[in-house]
């Protein structure tokens, strides 16, 4: 009788403990997975803005997190995907909660054809979409948030965006300073150590950041938020381990 109490208590405290940790706004260290390190910076800046979003590349980490806060707020939702899998399941998800088949709903999805299937690398389909589709011509975002495939559609995107978007975030931004693409490397990131990267050759004012230990990724990986309209780019509270 009493393994069976101590038992049914293990399970409650388990239950208690795993809803807790599964609706904090910030998680843990090892409920975080490299592919969500940007959250933090993104629920942030999200939340400090009231207009229109755009999300390149969706994903369990900004898409559903972005859907909701659009959805409580009555804000405009972009998202563009060149992956027909993800497009398929986020689209379907969202269907009649925001997201028409026409696009006339607040949450819009965009497919991006013509991926090159030779070649993975090519970021071609990426940049003719992007100069052909007209929205981004009549819509001026708070928020933009890259994190798609491949990585130089990513710099594609930066490039377009930068211009006329008043928030910008970049998930894995090592990689492009780290390939001399964009930015530069000061300190490079070490046995899991923080890097310093400049990133003043793209943006006005910028800040790098990086997860909390224990990272999730041999790089973290960090995030990179610029703006080349607003100066005072916040700290953000990952939490504490």
């Amino acid at each position: 009788m009493r393994f069976f109490q101590v038992a049914v208590f293990g399970l409650v405290l388990f239950c208690f403990w795993g809803l807790k940790l599964l609706f904090l706004d910030t998680k843990p260290a090892f409920l975080v997975d490299s592919y969500n390190t940007h959250q933090p910076i993104l629920r942030e800046i999200v939340n400090k803005t009231k207009g229109p979003i755009i999300e390149f590349g969706c994903g369990h980490g900004s898409t559903d997190l972005l859907h909701e806060i659009c959805k409580k707020e009555g804000r405009l939702l972009v998202t563009l995907e060149d992956n027909l899998d993800w497009f398929t399941q986020f689209s379907n998800k969202y269907e009649g909660d925001g997201y028409n088949k026409d696009n006339s709903g607040w949450h819009k999805f965009f497919f991006v054809p013509g991926k090159n299937q030779k070649d993975n690398e090519s970021p071609a389909h990426w940049t003719k979409f992007l100069d052909e589709l007209e929205l981004l011509k009549t819509v001026t975002f708070d928020v933009c948030f890259i994190d798609q495939s491949p990585w130089l559609a990513r710099w594609e995107t930066l490039k377009r965006m930068k211009t006329s978007t008043r928030y910008v975030i970049v998930h894995d931004c090592d990689y492009f300073p780290t390939n001399k693409i964009f930015g530069k490397t000061v300190v490079p990131i070490e046995n899991k150590k923080p890097g310093v990267f400049d990133f003043s050759d793209v943006f006005r004012s910028f800040k790098v950041y990086f997860p909390r230990q224990p990272w999730p990724g041999d790089t973290g990986p960090p995030t990179l938020l610029g703006s080349d309209f607003e100066s005072d780019l916040p700290e953000v509270n990952f939490g504490r381990n």
